[in-house]
């Protein structure tokens, strides 16, 4: 009785197992086949691109003032006295101190390639003699000074001033006027609100043209905002180059035009 009893659980809990692997495999394939059907859903894809011009409100300049000294001390104070006759023509600009920024400072030592003066033929380690003059020495001639400095000018009518300002004062490495929107980001809102309402009429066209009812929206992708700078941004001298001009030279013409903020957008939906 004993062996027969414990045949009985034994084959119990075979059948058992058998039953509960069944389960396991079904349930597998039901989720598989779900996921399945999830993957390969009917849908559409449709796109929006949104397009908007808007005046800039902002004009931006970066330059260099640099001097060469042999201390730099004496260097530093040339580079001083520069910067406070140009931060003393922004402020009649009416350029407030919180639009003006140091970029950067640097002090390097300055080195030139020079040939040694002494021309007596001199003896080297391996014995070879050797003729001095004939060779190039690394010298320290001083040091280099620079400042990199950024404005924001908010006139910009004053825009051609600054410019000929900066000449008059010798900077270096001049970068602007770049006109600019300073606060793009409603800009940018509006762009995307637009493209997304052409990409949603497109859909409701096509499905109709499909034949098709739209279910839901499964995706959404936006790409990155363009902003493009107007085409006509770049000055024009009255043939006056920057390095020669004066301070009282013909202002420069600086066309500002527009900027465009550009949006597009993907959607894809579920449908049936």
């Amino acid at each position: 009785m004993k062996n027969i009893h414990t045949k009985a659980l034994f084959y119990s809990g075979t059948l058992f197992l058998v039953v509960l692997s069944v389960l396991a495999i079904s349930a597998t394939i039901f989720v598989m086949r779900n996921a399945q059907g999830e993957t390969h859903q009917n849908t559409i894809s449709v796109s929006g691109t949104s397009e908007i011009l808007a005046q800039p409100d902002i004009a931006r300049f970066s330059f260099e003032v640099k001097e060469t000294a042999k201390d730099p001390k004496k260097g530093q104070d040339v580079i001083s006295e520069k910067t406070r006759k140009i931060l003393t023509g922004l402020k009649e600009l009416g350029v407030e101190a919180k639009d003006i920024k140091t970029e950067s400072y640097t002090i390097h030592p300055k080195y030139e390639w020079v040939k040694v003066v002494d021309k007596s033929p001199k003896i080297a380690l391996s014995g070879e003699r050797y003729i001095p003059n004939r060779h190039s020495k690394r010298v320290q001639v001083g040091f280099d000074v620079s400042q990199r400095i950024r404005v924001a000018l908010r006139d910009l009518k004053k825009a051609p001033d600054a410019l000929t300002l900066f000449a008059g004062a010798g900077v270096e490495n001049l970068s602007g006027p770049h006109f600019e929107i300073e606060n793009i980001d409603e800009l940018k809102m509006q762009a995307r609100l637009k493209a997304i309402a052409i990409a949603k009429d497109k859909a409701k066209r096509l499905a109709k043209d499909l034949d098709v009812k739209l279910v839901k929206i499964v995706s959404f992708n936006e790409s990155d905002h363009d902003v493009i700078l107007p085409r006509n941004r770049h000055f024009a001298m009255k043939g006056i180059a920057l390095e020669s001009m004066e301070m009282d030279a013909a202002s420069p013409e600086l066309p500002q035009g527009e900027n465009e903020v550009r949006s597009t957008v993907t959607i894809r939906y579920k449908i049936k």
